[in-house]
This record gives C-alpha cells, sequence and structure tokens, in this order.
C-alpha cells in the first residue's frame, strides 16, 4: 500500500517540476539537507551571504565541511561564479523576499562544473524556478505544502550523489504524512496565489517596502528602529498562526537591512478585507 502511495505521489510531485528528478521523502528538510551535503565529494560549500536557510550555515559547520559566502544583491544572486566550491545551496526565492533567476544560476554552475542545490519551499509548484542539479522543499510548518513535519528531496539524473542517496533511504515516514502531502500538492498552486496576492496588498501601502515583486510571499519593511516597532505591533496585531506576525531583521535567513519581514503565510486563511486592515494597522502603528 505504502509503496503504491509513494510511487503516485512521486508521479504527481514530478508532474510540477521541471526534470525527471529521484525523489526521495524525508522527515525533515534539514535531515534532506544534511543528506546532500554528506556526500564525500563535497568539501567546500558555497551559499549565498544572505537570503538563505539557516541550515545552510549550521550543516557544513556540523559535518566538518568548509562553507564560503557569495556576496550578493541584497539577497538576490548574480549568476557570475568561479570555481570555488563543489556546491552552491540557494532558496528560490532569497528570504521569501526576492526572487533568484534559477535557471541562469544553474546554467551558470553547471558550465562550471559546480553542483547546484535549490530549496523551492517557497515556490513550490512554480516551475518558473527549481532548475537546479538537486532540489529540496520542506512540508513543515507554516509552508506552502504543510504537513507540519517532512519534504522531499530530487537528484537529478545528469548527477551521481549514490552516498547521499543511501544516506536518504534511511528516511521513514507514516502513511498518514503521504495522504496529506496528497493533499497539500492538489491545494498548492491556489495557496501559492494567495500567498502572492496577500503580499502585493501590503506593497501597495505607504510602508517603507524597497523590494516589491509579484512573486513575493513575504514583505520587508524598513526600519532603522526595528526593535521598537516590532514591540508596538506585537501588541497590538495577531497572526491567524504562530506568536508573531513579524521577523525581526537583520538576519541571514531573510535579509541583512534593518527592518521587519510580514510573514504572509502566517495569515493564511484570512480574507483580503482583513489582510488590508492589518496592513492599515500597521501603518498607523508606526508612522
Amino acid at each position: 500500500m505504502e509503496k503504491i502511495i509513494m510511487s503516485n505521489l512521486r508521479n504527481k510531485i514530478l508532474h510540477l517540476l521541471n526534470k525527471n528528478y529521484n525523489i526521495y521523502f524525508v522527515n525533515s528538510a534539514t535531515f534532506g539537507l544534511f543528506s546532500i551535503l554528506f556526500d564525500s565529494n563535497i568539501t567546500k560549500i558555497g551559499i549565498p551571504d544572505q537570503g538563505g536557510f539557516k541550515g545552510f550555515i549550521e550543516i557544513p559547520k556540523l559535518l566538518k565541511k568548509n562553507y564560503v559566502e557569495f556576496p550578493t544583491d541584497n539577497g538576490v544572486i548574480v549568476p557570475k561564479f568561479k570555481k570555488e566550491f563543489d556546491v552552491f545551496l540557494f532558496t528560490s526565492l532569497s528570504g521569501h523576499i526576492r526572487s533568484n533567476p534559477s535557471r541562469e544560476i544553474c546554467n551558470e554552475l553547471m558550465n562550471k562544473g559546480i553542483v547546484s542545490i535549490e530549496d523551492i519551499s517557497g515556490v513550490f509548484p512554480d516551475k518558473d524556478f527549481g532548475w537546479a542539479d538537486v532540489i529540496y522543499c520542506s512540508t513543515g510548518s507554516p509552508k506552502i505544502l504543510e504537513c507540519g513535519y517532512g519534504g522531499f528531496v530530487g537528484f537529478s539524473p545528469d548527477i551521481n550523489m549514490e552516498e547521499s542517496e543511501k544516506v536518504l533511504l534511511f528516511s521513514k515516514l507514516p502513511d498518514s504524512y503521504y495522504l496529506k502531502l496528497n493533499d497539500e500538492i492538489e491545494n498548492a498552486q491556489k495557496k501559492l496565489n494567495t500567498l502572492r496576492n496577500m503580499a502585493q496588498i501590503f506593497q501597495k501601502s505607504s510602508l517603507e517596502i524597497p523590494y516589491k515583486e509579484p512573486k513575493s510571499i513575504s514583505v520587508f519593511v524598513k526600519d532603522e528602529n526595528p526593535t521598537n516597532s516590532l514591540e508596538l505591533l506585537n501588541k497590538k496585531i495577531r497572526p491567524k498562526t504562530g506568536k508573531s506576525l513579524f521577523t525581526k531583521c537583520p538576519r541571514y535567513d531573510r535579509i541583512k537591512e534593518n527592518g521587519f519581514v510580514i510573514e504572509t503565510i502566517k495569515l493564511y486563511g484570512m480574507e483580503n478585507d482583513e489582510i488590508k486592515e492589518i496592513s492599515e494597522n500597521i501603518e498607523k502603528i508606526i508612522l
């Protein structure tokens, strides 16, 4: 039964990806990334200097492997690489705020003989992204594919990372996870569109928002004193899920500028009128 469910789910996921990846399901995206980087052929790892997953820094340290921070344009990767590392990690959507040119990045890395590894958690199932040799997607919480835990990893048939693939086989998940993931995949495009539309509502406000992109799912508000602003905001504005709607910056997994990020995914399920009201309340409190 489990094998049938997994096979059907793999086919459904592959239909929404750009390559015929070998798909592995994992109990967490962190374990997935650990397994990818475990391969002995990987000794030096390239990561963006901001906008990445915090595991980009933590996991190489755990594996006692060197990492190099690649300079970005305020989070966006400009694909001009030198052969300074074996693999390069990046997120499709830098800090959930700014789009990375996935296809150009991956083509340039391939030309340099560097393996590309892309976190597609913030954009699935948008096929403008996800062109890497290896992709992975978290299905934790809160996420577009929200199962509360788990994720999946995909290896392109063009690369050989046998050691990593063997480690991934240790991950076991219950049937209930696959059934939940199946439902989440059915709803993924609708949820992604909703989050992007919510971000657009905040982007149209009078808040100081330097990066306004149609594919953002979170919104960065520039603020020279975010500590004071967030103290006021957290007293009066509560998300639908989680303790706070806001993430204080500078922060590696968002952006290294003073301000805060509005995490729209924590408002998922609210109506547009409610989102507009929250946006107006933020303006009243801090402007």
